[in-house]
C-alpha cells in the first residue's frame, strides 16, 4: 500500500470533508451545500463507500480526498498528500531500492494469491475429487451461491499438484513459500503444498484482494483448520474475515458484529446479514476495533458460554478497551476546577449464545432469533459487573476493594453522565458500601486526557502492503509505459461506441487525473511530446513509475496483445465510471430534498443516455470476450 491509500485508509472522507462543508446523512450518504459555488439547494454529496464526492449543481465536478483538498486549500498534489500525511501521521519517505524491490514482492505475492483462488474455487465446482469439500458445505447447509460468493475452493490431496500448476505459470519457488502455500522442510530436500485435501477458504483484506487462505480438514488431519502462515500480507491479528464485504452494511446499520469462525460469517451472508465478521480464532485486538471504529460507534461481540465466563476473555476485552477510541470531555472536580477527562467514543455489547451452539447454527435454524440475540447484546460494563463479581466473594473487605478497582476505571469511561450514575448506584448496592467511595476512587486515578484520535492505526508493520491495480492505474500503467496508445483509444471510442475520449473525469484518483492530464497534453501537443512527464511534481514522478512497475510484474504478455488488452483495460474502465454514475444520480431521484422539479428531468435523462451507453459498451466487451488476456485456469490434470 502506497502513501497515497494509507492516508484514505486511516482518514474518513466524511471527517475531512465535514470540516469544511456542514453534512447532514442522507441515506448510505452525506449531502451539503458545495463549498465551490454559492447555492441554496444542498447538490453537494459525499460517497462514504467509495471515498467520492460530486457536486450535482453548477460545478458539475467530483474526485476524491485529495481532489477536494487541491481545490479547497488551493494545493499541488505534492502539497494536498504532505498535509494529508501530517493529518493521518503516515510518513512519507522517498521510495529506497530496499521498498521498491519489497513493494515489487507483495505485488508477485497478490497475484500468485489470485491465481490459486481461482484455481482452488474451480476444483471444488468440478473435480471429483472435491466431491467430499462439496459434501461438507451441503452438510453446513451453505448453498452453491455462497460457494460462488466468497469463492471457496479445494485443496487436492497430492503433494505437489498446487506448486507444480503456479511454477508451470511462470511463478518462482520461493515467491510461493512466501506467500505460505509451498512448504521447504528443513534439513530435506523438495518442497509439497501447505493445504491438502481441505476446504479452502480465501481471506481478503479491507480492499476485497486475497491476501491468505483458512483451511479446513476434510478427514482426520489436525488441526481441523489450517490458516496461511504470517507473512508480508497477512496477520491475522490485524484482518478480520469478511470485513471487505461487511463494511457498507455496517455503515447502514450503524453495528458491527463480531464472530468467532468463517462459517459463521459465511451463513450469515447467505442469510443477509451483512454486518457480520470475524477474528479467525484470535483475541479481539487494536487492531480489529480500530477498522471497525472508522465504520460504527456499536460493536456487538458474539461469545459462546464458555467464553461468556472466561477471565481470559475479560482480559483481551481489557487490553481492547484500553485502545478503544476516545473523545476528551469537561469535568468539574470537587474545588470548582474543570479538567479534561476521555471517554469511550464506542458502544461495545456482548451477545451471549445459546450453550453449545454456534452463530452458523442459530442463524440457519432461526435468524429471527439470532437478530433478536443481536439486539438484545447487553452492554460491556453489565459484562463486566458479572465476570468480575462471580470470581470474587463480596463478603471480604479485599475483594470488595477488588471489585471497586476493577469495575470503576470502565464505569469512568462512560460518555453518558447518567449511565455513569446508575452503575456507580448498583455497584455500591451490591457491596454496601457507599457511593461516595466509589466515586472517590474513580477520582483518585483519573484517565487523563490524550488528543481524541480517529482510529487505532490499523497498519503498524514496517513496510506498507501493496495492492493489486485497479481499472484506473492499469490502464494508466499501459497509458505511462506505451503513451501512443491513447490517441488510438480515443478513436475507437468515438468511431466505434460514438462515446467521449478519455479525460480526467474518467479517473477518481487525484494522482491518476494529474498523470492523464500531463499525458494527454503530450500525446495531443504538435508534434507529440514524449517526454511528458519530465515537468511532473515528484510525487507523482513516483506514482508513474509505480504504475509502469505493475505491468513488469507476473508472466510477460506477448507484445502483439498489448493494444487489445490496454483497450479492454478503457472500455472497463469507462463502463465502471458509467455504473457509478448511474448509480449516484439514482440516490439523488431517491432523496427529493435535492432535486427540484426540471432537475430530476434532467437527471432521468442523463440515467438514460447513460444506460444506453453501457448497453453499447456490454456488447463491445463481449465482442472482444474471445481474446481472453491470459488462458483461462484450469485444474491441473496431474492434480485431479
Amino acid at each position: 500500500m502506497g502513501a497515497v491509500d494509507e492516508i484514505k485508509e486511516r482518514l474518513d472522507i466524511v471527517d475531512v470533508i465535514s470540516a469544511y462543508v456542514p453534512l447532514k446523512k442522507a441515506g448510505r450518504n452525506y449531502k451539503g451545500l458545495c463549498p465551490f459555488h454559492t447555492e441554496k439547494t444542498p447538490s453537494f454529496v459525499v460517497f462514504p463507500e467509495s471515498g467520492t464526492w460530486h457536486c450535482f449543481g453548477a460545478c458539475g465536478t467530483g474526485g476524491d480526498l485529495f481532489t477536494f483538498i487541491m481545490r479547497k486549500e488551493n494545493m499541488t498534489f505534492g502539497e494536498a498528500l504532505r498535509f494529508l500525511a501530517a493529518k493521518a501521521g503516515v510518513a512519507l519517505e522517498p521510495p529506497s531500492e530496499r521498498k521498491q524491490a519489497e513493494d515489487a514482492q507483495r505485488q508477485r505475492l497478490l497475484e500468485i494469491l489470485n491465481a490459486a483462488t481461482l484455481y482452488y474455487h474451480n476444483l471444488l465446482l468440478h473435480a471429483p475429487a472435491a466431491q467430499p469439500a462439496r459434501q461438507h458445505l451441503t452438510s453446513r447447509h451453505l448453498e452453491p451461491r455462497t460457494w460462488q460468493q466468497f469463492q471457496l475452493g479445494y485443496s487436492p490431496g497430492e503433494w505437489r499438484a498446487l506448486s507444480t500448476y503456479l511454477l508451470e505459470k511462470g511463478y518462482a519457488l520461493d515467491d510461493l513459500v512466501t506467500a505460505g502455500l509451498v512448504v521447504i522442510p528443513e534439513g530435506r530436500e523438495g518442497h509439497y503444498d501447505r493445504f491438502r485435501h481441505r476446504l479452502i477458504i480465501p481471506i481478503r483484506d479491507r480492499r476485497g484482494q486475497v491476501v491468505a487462505f483458512g483451511a479446513r480438514a476434510l478427514d482426520d488431519s489436525e488441526p481441523k483448520y489450517l490458516n496461511s502462515p504470517q507473512s508480508p500480507l497477512f496477520d491475522k491479528g490485524r484482518l478480520l474475515f469478511g470485513l471487505d464485504s461487511a463494511w457498507e452494511a455496517i455503515r447502514a446499520t450503524g453495528r458491527a458484529v463480531i464472530v468467532e469462525g468463517y462459517m459463521d460469517v459465511l451463513m450469515a451472508r447467505q442469510h443477509g446479514m451483512d454486518n457480520v465478521v470475524a477474528t479467525m480464532g484470535t483475541a479481539l485486538t487494536e487492531a480489529h476495533l480500530g477498522q471497525l471504529a472508522r465504520l460504527t460507534s456499536r460493536i456487538v461481540l458474539a461469545l459462546d458460554a464458555d467464553e461468556a465466563g472466561n477471565q481470559a476473555t475479560l482480559r483481551g476485552l481489557n487490553l481492547a478497551r484500553e485502545t478503544m477510541r476516545r473523545r476528551a470531555v469537561p469535568v468539574l472536580t470537587p474545588s470548582g476546577q474543570v479538567r479534561f477527562e476521555d471517554r469511550l467514543d464506542l458502544d461495545l455489547r456482548i451477545l451471549a449464545l445459546p450453550p453449545g451452539r454456534d452463530p452458523d447454527e442459530v442463524i440457519h435454524e432461526n435468524p429471527e432469533a439470532w437478530e433478536r440475540l443481536v439486539e438484545t447484546a447487553v452492554p460491556v460494563v453489565d459484562y463486566y459487573f458479572q465476570v468480575v463479581l462471580a470470581s470474587l466473594d463480596l463478603s471480604q473487605a479485599r475483594d470488595k476493594s477488588r471489585a471497586v478497582r476493577a469495575l470503576t476505571p470502565v464505569i469512568r469511561d462512560l460518555s453518558d453522565e447518567v449511565q455513569r450514575e446508575h452503575y456507580v448506584q448498583r455497584l455500591a448496592r451490591l457491596l454496601q458500601v457507599s457511593e461516595q467511595a466509589i466515586r472517590a476512587e474513580m477520582r483518585r486515578v483519573p484517565r487523563q486526557a490524550t488528543r481524541p484520535t480517529e482510529e487505532v492505526e490499523e497498519e503498524a508493520a514496517p513496510a506498507r502492503r501493496s495492492r493489486l491495480p485497479g481499472p484506473e492505474e492499469l490502464f494508466l500503467g499501459y497509458l505511462a509505459t506505451y503513451p501512443h496508445l491513447l490517441p488510438k483509444v480515443d478513436r475507437y471510442m468515438r468511431e466505434e461506441l460514438a462515446a467521449e475520449p478519455f479525460s480526467e473525469g474518467d479517473f477518481q484518483r487525484a494522482e491518476n487525473r494529474l498523470v492523464f492530464s500531463a499525458l494527454a497534453s503530450g500525446m495531443y501537443a504538435s508534434p507529440p511530446e514524449e517526454r511528458w512527464e519530465a515537468n511532473l511534481d515528484p510525487d507523482l514522478q513516483a506514482h508513474v513509475d509505480l504504475l509502469r512497475g505493475a505491468l513488469e510484474q507476473g508472466p510477460p504478455m506477448p507484445e502483439e496483445l498489448v493494444e487489445q488488452d490496454a483497450l479492454d483495460c478503457a472500455l472497463r474502465l469507462r463502463k465502471r465510471n458509467l455504473k457509478r454514475s448511474v448509480e449516484q444520480l439514482r440516490y439523488l431521484l431517491e432523496d427529493p430534498s435535492v432535486l427540484e422539479g426540471p432537475q430530476r428531468l434532467e437527471v432521468m435523462r442523463r440515467i438514460n443516455e447513460q444506460n444506453l451507453a453501457l448497453g453499447r459498451l456490454d456488447k463491445a466487451l463481449e465482442a472482444r470476450s474471445q481474446r481472453s488476456r491470459w488462458p483461462a485456469v484450469e485444474p491441473n490434470s496431474r492434480s485431479l
